[in-house]
């Protein structure tokens, strides 16, 4: 069983920060709407009569401040739903990485990684003896289609016969830039990245995949610990060295 050398925590903060503010606008939004109201109907009243508006302009702020927080809580709503699908697909991974590779790997979970002035998020990094891998996970559903260097790729998705067309974030050149901030780190402290790749994890089982033209392993998760373990390094690299790399790289 590999080892886990930090948790996921990035997903489960952007959750929770996002459940506390929704709780608060939940409190204060139908209080807003409908003092916004109420003291805009009595402050055009008295506009209307004394010629002062002051109780109005409070009133209309009320309201859109009502409107405004009703609307962002909707909006968290849904982004919570999408990150905890993101962080249980994230959540997935690890548990194959633990369960299916062997004590000699381990596994360092939504590390950060500096390199000068870059910086890159990880999903996963792996360390074993036939080398390192950087790996992004995606939840992502549908049919996905596109060119491996294209910045964005086409996402088709039907649901009741209706279709629907986006624009996603292509994770290849994404992880690549991933990767290279990892070999610039690993650089700074000499170590050797002959043995340094990138691989892409699709956790949705419905999602289809045509991504055309991609070096990159595009893998979905049942597969990802057969090709870590079947990939033919240049180097081995033992347990000490494997220590003071992942040492290294959470400096």
């Amino acid at each position: 069983m590999a080892r886990i050398i930090t948790e996921e925590t990035t997903l489960k903060n952007v959750v929770g920060s996002l459940e506390k503010e929704s709780s608060v606008l939940g409190g204060i939004w139908k209080y807003e709407l409908y003092f916004g109201v109420g003291a805009s109907l009595f402050g055009l009243a008295i506009g209307f009569f004394y010629n002062s508006w002051g109780i109005a302009i409070v009133g209309g702020v009320a309201f859109f401040l009502g409107i405004s927080h009703y609307f962002k809580r909707s909006d968290n709503t849904a982004n919570i739903g999408r990150f905890q699908y993101g962080a249980a697909g994230e959540a997935t991974v690890t548990e194959m990485l633990k369960s299916g590779l062997p004590d000699t790997y381990m596994i360092m979970n939504d590390v950060t990684i500096k390199a000068g002035t870059s910086k890159a998020q990880n999903d996963h990094i792996v360390l074993g003896p036939n080398g390192i891998f950087v790996i992004e996970t995606k939840a992502y559903s549908g049919t996905l289609s596109g060119k491996a260097d294209d910045d964005y790729l086409d996402q088709v998705k039907e649901y009741k016969g209706k279709k629907t067309e986006n624009k996603i974030k292509n994770p290849v050149p994404q992880n690549e830039y991933h990767l290279d901030v990892v070999k610039r780190k690993m650089q700074e402290g000499e170590f050797a990245v002959d043995d340094l790749r990138s691989i892409i994890v699709f956790t949705n089982r419905y999602a289809r995949i045509r991504i055309e033209g991609s070096k990159v392993p595009l893998l979905k998760p049942e597969m990802i610990c057969v090709t870590i373990k079947n990939t033919v390094s240049k180097f081995t690299y033992d347990e000490e060295w494997l220590k003071r790399l992942a040492s290294f790289l959470l400096a």
